[in-house]
């Protein structure tokens, strides 16, 4: 069978079946017909793999504040692209070149890219290497695919630093989408009014990704204004394929992703029935828990640390307290544990005394419930009103059971806590 050859009608009565998303013939087709390569139907696969190699020759610094890859090294980068952006501004920052922005976001929100603090409170990017190891076992239309599939349904802003409106801060959440559709996207140019409101509400990176992806046409006047944007044959068809709206008095307001995209490897139960050159995508990675974890103890500005054991079952809580020990704290103090999944969702599990502020609370969390994994990085933090804070650095799993969480070496005398 040709790509461009459409599915018989028993395939159309399985895809029914299994419930999933169904195109018309001529939808299906455009699919079906597209060309897919490392700069088919636009570069973002070549463009992330420039970004990929960079962080793998050496790691990214970030900014503190918005944790965003620093000017200098941007503007590096940018040169690489197959289509640069060029500010105009003498001194342009990050957010001045939304294209290596919103590759920063693909890369969080795919989990090939995870954030390390090391030296005096320093923000790295560097790479996953479970996730890569699995995308680089994959084709260039199963690539484009698992970035779609990141950027729809993970790309939150917040995890670059950046906010938007609406429902969530997903593309096809946010409000800015309503200045892009009317009551479905189409091929028509976008407004005026639409082209001045785009860079903020939907932010000038996530216009940058529909070029990208080869989903719409886009030119800009000037550093975050756009003069025209226009989607393109397969923009249309995909956006209208995944969104998600929900009718409120006759009017279809975005809702997000269809529900089947949100679920584990739900892109790939999408896209395989479309194109047979698709046969697996980038999936959650299933970390074999150990029975026990080395955890490396640190407090930024002082040359003090601590190694622990500690058993996958220890609740939260009892790391806390064995932290605070370890380095000759008391515990009369409220404190709180900050972790960053792999895709760059941030969860606070708190002190059990803080009930009912917040969901997750350290003596009913275990350390098997962070799912940790070598390389991952706790922070924890005591004393919330002027806090201390301590890094957790899994160094390891070990096949061993023990008991009660144990120090295995000190190093540096610790700082004086009052």
């Amino acid at each position: 069978m040709t790509p461009c050859q459409i599915f018989t009608t028993p395939m159309r009565a399985m895809l029914i079946k299994m419930k999933l998303i169904k195109l018309s013939h001529d939808s299906l087709k455009v699919i079906q017909c597209q060309k897919f390569s490392d700069t088919e139907p636009g570069s973002v696969v070549k463009d992330f793999n420039a970004f990929l190699n960079r962080v793998m020759e050496k790691p990214v610094p970030l900014s503190k504040g918005k944790r965003q890859p620093v000017q200098k090294w941007t503007t590096f980068l940018n040169e690489e692209l197959v289509e640069p952006d060029r500010p105009e501004l003498k001194r342009p920052l990050t957010i001045h070149y939304p294209s290596v922005l919103g590759l920063y976001l693909l890369i969080r929100a795919s989990g090939l890219g995870r954030i390390i603090i090391a030296g005096t409170n320093k923000l790295h990017l560097v790479i996953n290497d479970n996730i890569m190891a699995q995308w680089q076992n994959l084709t260039p239309v199963e690539q484009y695919f698992s970035l779609l599939d990141a950027w729809l349904t993970r790309g939150n802003s917040d995890i670059i630093g950046e906010e938007l409106h609406g429902r969530d801060h997903r593309p096809l959440s946010c409000s800015g989408v309503n200045f892009l559709r009317q009551a479905a996207f189409n091929e028509e140019p976008i407004s005026p009014i639409g082209l001045e409101a785009l860079p903020i509400s939907l932010g000038a990176y996530n216009v940058a990704l529909l070029k990208l992806f080869g989903l719409a046409i886009i030119q800009w006047q000037s550093t975050h204004q756009l003069a025209h944007l226009q989607f393109t044959t397969l923009g249309v068809t995909l956006l209208n394929a995944f969104q998600k709206s929900v009718d409120l008095h006759g009017l279809a307001l975005p809702a997000g992703c269809e529900d089947i995209l949100y679920e584990d490897d739900g892109m790939l139960k999408v896209v395989k029935p479309w194109r047979k050159d698709v046969k697996q995508l980038l999936h959650p990675s299933d970390a074999q828990l150990h029975d026990s974890y080395i955890i490396n103890a640190s407090i930024f500005a002082y040359k003090c640390q601590r190694t622990l054991i500690v058993p996958v079952s220890a609740s939260l809580e009892q790391l806390a307290i064995a932290v605070l020990s370890a380095f000759s704290f008391s515990t009369n103090h409220l404190h709180c544990f900050v972790y960053e999944d792999s895709y760059g969702d941030v969860y606070k599990i708190a002190d059990p005394r803080l009930r009912p502020q917040h969901t997750d609370y350290t003596n009913d969390t275990n350390l098997k419930d962070l799912r940790p994994t070598p390389g991952a990085q706790i922070r924890f933090l005591y004393n919330l009103n002027e806090p201390w804070e301590f890094i957790l650095d899994i160094m390891g799993g070990i096949d061993e059971k023990i008991n009660a969480i144990s120090i295995t070496d000190r190093r540096g005398e610790p700082p004086i806590e009052y």
